[in-house]
């Protein structure tokens, strides 16, 4: 009996391990997505920002 409660003790460590690896991997995905979308918002608003000046001054 004892063993029985041992593996099944390691089954639920192992699986609560994986779910800690699923989720920190999700995070820095998560970071990633995120870094990469607000470079870009930030180039377009750069770029946004840049064809007003041009044409403020050309006017």
């Amino acid at each position: 009996m004892k063993k029985n409660c041992m593996g099944f003790l390691k089954k639920i460590k192992d699986t609560a391990e994986k779910g800690v690896e699923k989720g920190t991997d999700l995070g820095k995905k998560g970071v990633e997505k995120g870094a990469e979308l607000g470079t870009k918002g930030y180039e377009g608003t750069k770029n946004a920002a840049k064809k007003g000046h041009d044409k403020a001054k050309s006017d």
